[in-house]
């Protein structure tokens, strides 16, 4: 019976871990190269997004160029105006992305903005390459997004 109970919990680990794994291969993958303008998918894990549907956690991201002239990802999830779940999901990325990138990368935050609307935002440095999770309240959309903005290599 404790080798039935301690195997389930490694598989419950096990289970975890590779979709820790897989979300981390996720943000990896948007550092890559590709064309400005050209889209590709982003999808939350289910264990931060475990109300929402696939659909609904799934991002189309877009790649922009930066003033800098380097180029930027940008994947986004939209809810209700200052939901809760909103909330969450924004804690819960800061976490997963945090946890991704490892004890060597810095997290800053940064308040300037020029609207009235609510922001926050975290942003990660590891090794000179910038990520982002940011939470915006549009009052004019009644919409709160969720933003992760990676830094293409």
């Amino acid at each position: 019976m404790a080798v039935r109970i301690l195997s389930s919990a490694f598989m419950l680990f096990g289970a975890v871990a590779c979709a820790a794994d897989t979300f981390c291969a996720d943000v990896e993958a948007l550092t890559g190269s590709g064309a400005s303008g050209a889209t590709q998918a982003f999808v939350l894990p289910k264990g931060l997004s475990a109300a929402m549907t696939v659909s609904e956690r799934a991002a189309e991201c877009r790649t922009s160029l930066a003033l800098s002239g380097g180029s930027h990802v940008h994947c986004n999830w939209s809810f209700g105006y200052r939901s809760d779940q909103a909330k969450q999901v924004f804690q819960g990325l800061i976490s997963a992305v945090a946890t991704c990138l490892g004890p060597e990368a810095a997290m800053t935050t940064d308040s300037s903005v020029n609207h009235p609307d609510a922001y926050d935002l975290r942003m990660f440095d590891r090794g000179g390459q910038e990520f982002a999770v940011s939470l915006k309240d549009k009052g004019a959309l009644q919409q709160t997004l969720v933003f992760v903005r990676v830094q293409k290599r």
